[in-house]
């Protein structure tokens, strides 16, 4: 009888193929236009913004993060990760020294300086910065697929999409609101146009009045504010502890129809300035600001 021999690299070309596919270079285009190719899957990540650490968390590659800034305080399990200094002046001996194959770095807050001092040690560098929800989607989509979380990041976009369309749908069904969010008290200085501030506050069915301005974030005086007369005033939390806080401050307010009517709002500050998952629970919270007491 005949033994039907199969060459050998025949039999271990599936093999081969399924090796050849777990260990395939992955590249994609950062928000700087640049290419960014890694040889497999980030398996070691420096996170350099808040904003970014909760992207990565959320997808997924919380396993795989090294080190963050000391800013970065949320999820919780954050805490547990090693410190790498601030997102202006991160310690480049630190991060170099945790042996990272990524770093991710946010155009807001690094500086090129530092960008430019990792390059030279031949770190692959990712540079985010998402200025919408969709860009947040999109950012959450590339961060999975440099960790090798495709999946996780892709179910999570479909549920973050799912809660703006029903934030969408029930706003279009409600008149626009006249509104200004404050990030500043002294001086006056609201989010204006070109902002992620401005772009949550239209989705929520805001119209933000400081978006007239020029400036993406101008300057108030307090006669502004009486001439706008907002129907909603919302100033971060760290500035505003409570409505009547800032009765207190600007008493002159008091014809101004959001201080008359009580919606005066604090709001958590992280949540309308970090381009990140938690965006939409900053959406939903506008959204009942702007829409509870119609």
């Amino acid at each position: 009888m005949r033994h039907c021999r199969v060459p050998l690299v025949i039999a271990f070309a599936p093999i081969l193929f399924l090796y050849a596919g777990l260990h395939a270079q992955i590249s994609v285009v950062d928000d700087l236009q640049r290419t960014v190719t890694l040889a497999r899957p980030a398996r070691r990540i420096v996170s350099l913004a808040p904003s970014i650490t909760e992207c990565l968390f959320a997808v997924g590659a919380g396993d795989r993060i090294q080190g963050v800034t000391d800013f970065c305080n949320y999820p919780p399990e954050a805490a547990q990760k090693k410190r790498v200094g601030g997102m202006i002046n991160p310690s480049i001996e630190t991060v170099v020294g945790l042996d990272p194959d990524l770093v991710v770095l946010s155009m807001e807050g690094n500086v090129r300086e530092d960008f430019q001092r990792l390059r030279s040690f031949g770190i692959p560098m990712f540079a985010s910065n998402p200025r919408t929800l969709e860009g947040i989607y999109h950012s959450l989509r590339l961060l999975g697929t440099l960790a090798g979380t495709e999946d996780s990041a892709s179910h999570l976009v479909a549920r973050l999409e799912a809660r703006e369309r029903a934030v969408r749908t029930a706003a279009a069904g409600k008149p626009p609101v006249r509104a200004l969010l404050f990030v500043s008290l002294q001086p006056l200085i609201c989010a204006g146009s070109n902002t992620f501030i401005d772009g949550l506050l239209h989705a929520a069915g805001g119209t933000n009045l400081a978006s007239r301005t020029r400036g993406t974030y101008p300057s108030y005086s307090r006669e502004n504010v009486i001439a706008e007369d907002p129907q909603v005033i919302i100033a971060t939390s760290e500035i505003l502890p409570s409505g009547p806080t800032l009765q207190g401050m600007f008493p002159e307010w008091g014809t101004v129809d959001a201080v008359r009517n009580g919606r005066v709002f604090p709001i958590d500050a992280d949540l309308v300035s970090r381009p990140g998952p938690r965006a939409l629970d900053a959406l939903e919270k506008l959204f009942h600001l702007l829409h509870s007491s119609q």
